[in-house]
């Protein structure tokens, strides 16, 4: 049995495929919710357009380091078993321990983000097409000031490409508890001095034969994603901490 699965390991890293996620990659997920939860209270919202069927993709919107696992965390525990994450080479060597401990949690497929990014784009299609559920964060980054950035097209590239459905995701109140410009999340929100809340709103499938190219595809994506952000904001006037003045279509950097 264990030469088996020695093979099987060998096989897997010959096709470029994620491994399965690690005995330290489920300690560090369940931690970080354990800590997530502590800080902030999780809302799942309709979790009934959750596939039933795999592969698929997930495009959320990007507001925290932890966002993937949150929104993953939200699926069947049988889907968590095959969710993997197209996550930034970069994370390795310039996000320090916490991006270190993405890579073993998500079963990262490494793209290059400010490179040619296309054999992350090729590894994420072959990695679909074996029956892995790909979250792709379609801004690329965490966003600056808590609104959705222009997005790319890799999200829609690999569902058209591995002909699966892609289900958008709006992260709601991210932000306002672990930003970037963060070193531990904030438990309670500034002006309400109530716990905070994150609301995971999963959308319906799209599926990518309604859609002529990747261009029009994500252009439905961020539609739906502005949206759900429009409602968000409206909801919540003068309870949002305040937001840096960034020009969002430069993609600064992380």
């Amino acid at each position: 049995m264990a030469e088996k699965l020695k093979n099987d390991k060998v096989k897997a890293n010959k096709n470029n495929l994620p491994d399965e996620r690690s005995l330290w990659g489920r300690f560090l997920s369940s931690s970080a919710m354990f800590l997530m939860r502590f800080f902030t209270k999780i809302n799942y919202v309709n979790s009934e357009n959750i596939p039933n069927d795999l592969p698929y993709v997930i495009a959320p919107n990007h507001q925290t380091y932890i966002d993937g696992l949150m929104v993953a965390k939200g699926l069947p525990k049988d889907h968590f078993k095959k969710f993997s994450a197209l996550i930034g080479a970069d994370l390795k060597t310039d996000h320090g321990i916490i991006g270190k401990m993405i890579l073993p949690v998500a079963r990262g497929i490494e793209v290059e983000r400010y490179g040619n990014p296309v054999r992350g784009l090729v590894m994420a299609c072959r990695a679909a097409k074996a029956g892995n559920i790909i979250l792709v964060h379609p801004e690329g980054t965490r966003t600056h000031d808590g609104l959705v950035a222009p997005l790319q097209s890799g999200a829609a590239y690999i569902a058209m490409k591995s002909d699966i459905p892609l289900i958008p995701v709006y992260i709601e109140g991210g932000f306002e508890v672990f930003s970037r410009y963060d070193k531990i999340p904030k438990r309670k929100n500034t002006f309400t001095k109530k716990k905070n809340v994150i609301n995971i709103i999963y959308g319906k499938a799209m599926l990518p034969q309604d859609y002529k190219d990747a261009d029009e595809f994500t252009k439905a994506i961020e539609n739906w994603l502005k949206a759900r952000e429009a409602e968000y904001l409206e909801k919540n006037v003068g309870k949002l901490r305040p937001r840096p003045n960034i020009d969002q279509t430069k993609e600064p950097k992380e």
